[in-house]
């Protein structure tokens, strides 16, 4: 099982450090992998050296989890400029090892109210929507109605409150089933944990996990679902992606917020019942929830129904 492995034992499997001096330490922060900080022969710099990190799957994680499309996923977006090479796959964990991005890891109160950050997180978006392609399709709709099956077969809580979101979901698929633009290669993903800012500006975005080609404004709606942006910031996310704003798919983004905070709370159940990270995922999963539940009873939530 893949949560059995140790840091000690993924390390003597990687035959390029076998004779040089590798150290590790715990990286805190993952819901879903252990993750290690992995320094080789001191780090970059020295003959031989490096830094890394090292990812095991956390238990369970194979149910919603595809560990070669991940690899894949983070693979080109490597190619494309967004993301860290992948050193090392693991096998048969499907454990990885990527090469370490040393920078300041954002965070929400570094992300929201700060429109430098906030235009280059979305610029950087653009890049992988616009330049990578993911072998992987994946309908929003469907993948949630996934994870609802397998919470229910594994007894998982349902809140009333998540059955009540998830019968909207109805309304807001036949919505954006309208003038649905080409799937691109997206994140799924976009917490702002994921997205560091090296010491030479650039910003890069970690954790492809999710990672498929889905509709592009479920990525913008991740994103504004995990963030506490104000409106006009969340309307700053469309003039940055199009150009100019754009009310039709400002209400894209918005409803899809919406299926993001419900997608994630299910997620969250799935966890609860089956993780073995010391990590409260009902209470964070309520949380997701709630962030979607405040987007249909926004007063605009009508028009983006209507709009879109």
């Amino acid at each position: 099982m893949a949560h059995g492995l140790t840091p000690d034992e993924a390390i003597k499997r990687i035959v390029d450090w076998n004779d040089k001096d590798v150290r590790w330490e715990e990286l805190g922060g993952g819901i879903t992998n252990h993750n290690y900080i992995v320094t080789v022969n001191g780090g970059w710099g020295n003959p031989g050296g490096g830094k890394f990190v090292l990812r095991v799957p956390g238990v369970g994680t194979d149910m919603f989890i595809d560990r070669d499309v991940e690899r894949e996923c983070m693979i080109e977006a490597a190619r494309v400029g967004v993301a860290p090479e992948v050193a090392y796959v693991i096998e048969p964990e499907k454990a990885m090892v990527i090469v370490f991005v040393d920078g300041e890891l954002l965070h929400p109160e570094t992300m929201a109210g700060h429109p430098d950050h906030l235009r280059q997180a979305v610029e950087t978006i653009r890049v992988f929507h616009d330049n990578a392609v993911f072998g992987h399709p994946i309908d929003v709709f469907q993948m949630l109605r996934d994870y609802t099956r397998i919470a229910r077969d594994l007894k998982a809580p349902m809140p009333q409150r998540l059955e009540a979101m998830l019968a909207v979901m109805d309304d807001i698929e036949k919505a954006t089933a309208r003038h649905k633009p080409r799937d691109v290669a997206c994140h799924n993903d976009l917490l702002s944990e994921n997205f560091i800012i090296d010491a030479a500006g650039k910003m890069w975005i970690i954790d492809w996990e999710y990672g498929g080609m889905t509709d592009p404004f479920f990525d913008l709606g991740d994103f504004v679902m995990e963030h506490p942006f104000t409106r006009a910031e969340e309307r700053l996310i469309i003039e940055t992606y199009c150009g100019a704003m754009d009310e039709r798919l400002f209400g894209r983004m918005m409803l899809f917020r919406i299926v993001s905070g419900v997608w994630w709370g299910v997620w969250a159940m799935i966890q609860h019942t089956v993780s073995k990270i010391d990590f409260d995922y009902m209470e964070w999963g309520m949380e997701r929830l709630a962030r979607g539940e405040r987007g249909v009873a926004d007063p605009d939530y009508p028009a983006w129904l209507a709009g879109v």
